[in-house]
């Protein structure tokens, strides 16, 4: 029987037009796009974590944790200038981080702990309304758990609200029993006066205002509509060439009077202007001199891994060599939300609800089903 059907199966898939033998064998993939963005984002902060010292400049300030805090200041004690590191300096340097966006997660740790019994949620909360007037549902960006653009969040409020952060930090340290400041709150202060680190963290949202936000707004639709994927080949060309622009022209997004018609990817406003206006801000205060060098080295990265991260898209593939009636046919989601994010899993929870309540009916059914034949089995046998 199984020869018999493989014979007719092949008989009736050579007698196939080219057209549907097409639209069988197609096999296609897309990666989701809030990965692609996110692995950008990683791309771009790495290469500009490296070229600080490339460029023989101060990089950011170490920001060590508690175990490896106390060798990494005696190793940065100017009296132990030229001394060689012992083996275990040497280890605590090395396993030492910095930048912006180990400052944005420790600020995440302090103001928004997924641990609420840790940090100053509430009362950083309550100072923030008492000062602007915001209402209780803000929250600092969560960046201890796996939020897309949350880093970037943190930096755009902190630098936003920078002196308030920098007063409110003051103020915990003296408002202690005991006067002072724990490991983190130390490596969140001396990081908000950083030079190298402020600049790091204004590159983070100058990429996020200008490639982030507005690549989010395309690929995940109007909300109505799903986008299929397989129909962004050209927008993520879009999304490298306009990469390619700012680092050929970064004045496009750093100089005072940078317009959001020429420096973001859609040509729309900024998501934040007030984050835009800390950035200009601390440039007219020389408190972020080598932004340009930064958000150079920021897009250059970025822009290297978005290449690496649209590859399906390449010209000649097999995305770009269907036909718009393939696409649709092999319709895809431009991201995984739906999987991922909570509150796209609503719908799919409430469905496996119901199932779960039929499968308990179903079963409390089936039992009394069984004791009552069961009974009446024993009745039979008993007569």
């Amino acid at each position: 029987m199984d020869d018999l059907k493989l014979e007719i199966g092949k008989e009736i898939h050579e007698s196939l037009t080219q057209e549907a033998l097409d639209a069988l064998n197609l096999f296609v993939w897309a990666g989701c796009c809030m990965h692609k963005d996110q692995n950008s984002f990683k791309g771009g902060a790495d290469a500009m974590g490296s070229c600080w010292e490339g460029n023989g400049l101060a990089p950011p300030i170490l920001l060590a944790n508690k175990a490896n805090a106390a060798k990494v200041r005696e190793v940065l004690n100017p009296s132990r200038r030229n001394q060689p590191l012992t083996k275990e300096e040497a280890a605590a340097i090395a396993a030492t981080t910095r930048g912006g966006v180990k400052a944005s997660a420790l600020a995440g740790a302090l103001f928004n702990n997924k641990d609420d019994k840790k940090g100053y949620g509430d009362t950083h909360l309550s100072h923030l309304m008492t000062e602007f007037g915001l209402k209780e549902t803000h929250r600092f960006p969560d960046t201890s758990n796996t939020r897309f653009n949350s880093h970037a969040e943190a930096a755009a409020e902190l630098l936003k609200r920078l002196e308030f952060y920098l007063r409110f930090l003051e103020d915990v340290k003296f408002r202690k029993q005991k006067p002072g400041w724990t490991n983190i709150e130390l490596n969140l202060f001396n990081a908000l006066n950083d030079t190298s680190t402020l600049t790091e963290l204004a590159t983070m949202v100058l990429y996020s205002q200008s490639i982030t936000h507005p690549y989010l707004r395309v690929v995940r639709g109007s909300g109505k509509n799903t986008v299929n994927v397989l129909n962004l080949g050209a927008f993520h060309k879009d999304v490298r060439e306009h990469c390619q622009k700012i680092i050929d022209t970064p004045a496009l997004l750093i100089s005072e009077d940078a317009d959001y018609a020429t420096a973001t990817l859609d040509g729309k406003p900024w998501e934040d202007g007030n984050s835009i206006s800390a950035i200009r801000q601390l440039q007219k205060q020389d408190k972020i001199p080598h932004l340009r060098l930064a958000v150079i080295a920021f897009f250059q990265g970025a822009i290297t891994t978005w290449v690496r991260f649209s590859s399906e898209f390449a010209p000649g593939g097999t995305i770009d060599k269907m036909t718009l009636e393939e696409r649709d046919l092999a319709w895809m989601p431009a991201t995984n939300d739906v999987n991922e994010g909570a509150l796209a899993l609503l719908p799919l929870a409430k469905r496996l609800l119901k199932v779960s309540i039929h499968w308990r009916k179903t079963y409390k059914h089936c039992s009394s089903a069984n004791d009552l034949l069961s009974a009446i089995s024993g009745q039979s046998d008993r007569g």
